[in-house]
């Protein structure tokens, strides 16, 4: 459809004969006689800017007028709902849609296939290739992935390389794509286009803003069609699809083939584990990060500081996804729950491992002698404990070794710290751990709550249950290399070996004595100090140990519990 009889003749002429319009100066030929005049004006450069700051320079004269305006800073256009100045009337106009509530009023362009509505029309002829064209002409060579659109595989492409051209003045931080170092500046600048009117939190795109406003709102649109779970934004529901009700993980690490829900996964773990530059390195520690909030994350570990509060039970964590977490046991809202039995869990991992108590598959196998395990942290161990023969990690104080980072933690903490703010009020005896003190003031009750189903044996601990059934079961985890006797835990098997090499693995630092045991070392070791921690209700008598102290509490109860059937 055409405004004037002349421009119709002219594209008719254009569709007939061609380019038949021809620049003298460069040759370029051209269909249509409006097209070459406009070429014309780039070498004749009619326009000019004549502003001190640059010599750029300009063939519409509009355009030479909206350059200028960078320069003064004018901006001549305001919205009349807030008073928001604009440099041009377009800025202005994509402004004030954000004011109207009506969506569809206010995005005027929609597809024809999913009805999804754009306030441009080149917005929604891009979503209709990027989505719904099936033709794809553009695929990466590296990993197979095809693209409808030119400038998106280009912008893919980059993602292969170690390119990162755009770099921050500021902090030098470097970026592949020129968006996002702009998107990075508004954080320095503290100067976003769309802020929250209640929190005054700022975004860079409208988007964004919208669905942070659902959070003041509640408002929760987007629901899943399987378990009836609400949203503030599509992207979660799609993330909420993927993880729990398709169980596929559709990105796989090109280096590892490990596989993940969404493409930031695929990322993170890349950089993470493949990577070998790691720029951020701890001071305390010397261990390094490719990631800069990992690095952030660590430093928090060598503090002591706890920032982050929970209202209900004064519990206190480094970070703030650990209270989100807390909090859901508060709530007993849990966001990933279990199909079968209905079991909510706060983390996607910690559902995996619970699934495989039902379909009796673990999914974490020893590729040395094939033993399975539900979590991954449990294998890890299993392949230092057994299979390494190496403690990696040492205590700094007392040079001991330990196999895991966590064993060194709580070592530290309970032979090295002075502090020691939890004291039993029975016995005196203080701890640094929590957790420590908590088990210790057991021991002085008669409560053993947990009872073994086979022999009705009780324990005080849920561990003590645990390590007794693998008696009955005789499915021991930790076996001896020499003759194959199996133990329910480490510290057995330790002493156990020590029967075969004739070296008991505690000794005394005072005398150079060796024990078979730790708690016969313990006892010794009181010898050296005059400590009797154990005293005696009636008379005050102390003693070394607990069984010293039962054996003397007869005679006060004159009690005789052994009886001679002879």
């Amino acid at each position: 459809m055409f405004s004037y009889q002349n421009t119709v003749t002219e594209q008719q002429a254009a569709h007939a004969e061609g380019n038949q319009y021809t620049c003298d100066m460069c040759k370029k030929s051209f269909a249509l006689r409006t097209t070459l005049k406009s070429h014309w004006r780039t070498h004749k450069q009619e326009y000019q800017s004549s502003s001190n700051e640059c010599i750029k320079s300009f063939y519409d004269k509009s355009n030479l007028n909206k350059h200028k305006q960078s320069h003064t800073g004018e901006r001549l256009f305001f919205c009349k709902l807030c008073n928001k100045s604009y440099s041009n009337q377009s800025k202005l106009k994509k402004h004030q849609c954000t004011h109207r509530d009506d969506g569809i009023r206010n995005r005027p362009y929609s597809c024809g296939v999913c009805k999804k509505a754009f306030l441009r029309k080149c917005n929604m002829k891009e979503h209709y290739q990027r989505v719904h064209c099936e033709v794809r002409p553009f695929r990466c060579d590296v990993c197979d992935k095809s693209f409808a659109i030119q400038t998106d595989f280009k912008r893919h492409k980059i993602m292969h390389s170690e390119e990162r051209p755009y770099q921050c003045d500021v902090c030098n931080m470097s970026f592949r794509y020129l968006n996002a170092l702009k998107e990075h500046m508004f954080r320095h600048n503290n100067d976003y286009p769309y802020t929250c009117d209640l929190c005054g939190k700022g975004y860079i795109c409208q988007s964004n803003l919208t669905v942070h406003m659902r959070l003041h709102t509640g408002d929760r649109p987007y629901v899943c069609d399987v378990c009836d779970k609400s949203f503030i934004g599509q992207n979660l529901l799609k993330e909420h699809l993927r993880r729990l009700h398709s169980h596929e993980d559709p990105y796989s690490c090109d280096e590892c083939k490990k596989a993940f829900v969404t493409m930031v996964g695929v990322k993170r773990h890349y950089q993470r584990m493949h990577v070998d530059v790691r720029p951020f390195s701890c001071d305390v520690c010397n261990k390094s990060f490719a990631i800069e909030t990992d690095f952030k994350r660590h430093k928090i570990i060598h503090t002591e500081e706890r920032p982050y509060d929970c209202e209900v039970c004064n519990m206190s964590f480094r970070d703030l996804s650990g209270l989100k977490r807390h909090i859901l046991k508060h709530k007993k809202e849990y966001p990933y729950a279990c199909g079968l039995c209905g079991k909510g869990f706060s983390c996607p991992s910690k559902l995996k491992i619970h699934v495989c108590v039902h379909t009796g598959e673990p999914p974490y196998i020893c590729n040395v002698c094939d033993k399975s395990f539900s979590g991954r942290k449990l294998l890890k161990e299993h392949l230092r404990r057994l299979h390494s023969r190496e403690d990696l990690y040492s205590c700094d104080e007392c040079k001991k070794a330990f196999v895991t980072k966590v064993e060194v933690k709580r070592h530290y903490q309970r032979m090295h710290v002075e502090v020691r703010p939890f004291s039993c009020d029975d016995c005196n005896k203080s701890f640094a751990i929590e957790t420590d003190f908590k088990r210790h003031k057991i021991i002085h009750t008669e409560k053993r709550p947990y009872h073994c189903d086979v022999c009705n044996m009780s324990f005080r601990y849920l561990s003590g249950l645990k390590r007794h059934i693998l008696k009955h079961k005789k499915d021991y985890p930790y076996t001896c290399d020499l003759c194959g006797k199996g133990f329910s835990c480490p510290s057995k098997l330790k002493i156990h070996k020590c029967g075969h090499t004739g070296e008991p693995p505690y000794i005394c630092n005072v005398c150079d004595k060796s024990f078979a045991q730790k708690s016969r070392l313990n006892r010794h070791l009181c010898l050296h100090t005059g400590e009797r921690p154990y005293i005696c209700d009636v008379c005050n008598q102390t003693f070394v140990d607990k069984n010293a102290l039962k054996v003397h509490q007869v005679v006060h109860t004159e009690e005789r519990p052994l009886v001679c059937d002879a």
